[in-house]
């Protein structure tokens, strides 16, 4: 069973993933796919070098991540370009390591954006308050506000993103608050599993 969770950026799927890998589901975090799928001598890397040029490489052939990132997320047409040659990589992967009986949390932020979210069986969105959220971006990512704001300006409003999901989790509160409502939901799961 796959389930899809997101949410905005720094909103805390990390931690609420963590959480139900503790109750025994795995875990497939699509950033580190992300990252994996641009290593030098990867299909992904090359395909981004033909669409915007080598000047994105650092001498040992590695990608300038954070540069890149910074120029291609001020512009909505890089985006798409870059998305292109991304998602359906890191789909084709998802779905490669994810295809036994297990639960599988599929931590992903742009899971009805890239319309991953009609390959799962439930999709779960974790929100944090806004100021929340930045404060917990800057200090893990070490980036600026703006920085946050324009990943976030690409991303579909928290709203719609809860109103397509089959289960919202609050993570502004406590981490017990959190957990609690982590329980409820495996438990449906595991009965959903059951059947």
């Amino acid at each position: 069973m796959r389930i899809g969770v997101t949410g905005i950026f720094a909103s805390g799927k990390g931690t609420v993933c963590g959480m139900f890998q503790e109750m025994g589901a795995r875990v497939i975090d699509t950033d580190i796919i992300a990252r994996n799928i641009v290593e030098p001598g990867t299909a992904g890397l090359a395909a981004i070098i033909s669409e915007f040029g080598d000047s994105w490489l650092h001498e040992n052939g590695t990608l300038k991540r954070r540069e890149f990132a910074m120029e291609i997320f001020k512009d909505e047409e890089k985006v798409k370009r870059l998305n292109n040659i991304t998602h359906p990589l890191i789909l084709k992967t998802v779905l490669e390591v994810s295809e036994s009986n297990h639960i599988y949390m599929i931590n992903t932020p742009l899971l009805f954006e890239t319309g991953f979210n009609e390959k799962m069986d439930r999709n779960i969105v974790v929100f944090a308050d806004q100021v929340q959220v930045i404060d917990r971006g800057m200090k893990r990512d070490m980036i600026s506000e703006s920085e946050i704001r324009d990943r976030l300006s690409h991303q579909i409003p928290l709203k719609e993103k809860m109103k397509m999901a089959d289960y919202v989790i609050d993570n502004s509160g406590s981490m017990e608050n959190t957990k609690r409502q982590v329980v409820e939901i495996w438990n449906i799961l595991n009965q959903i599993t059951r059947k």
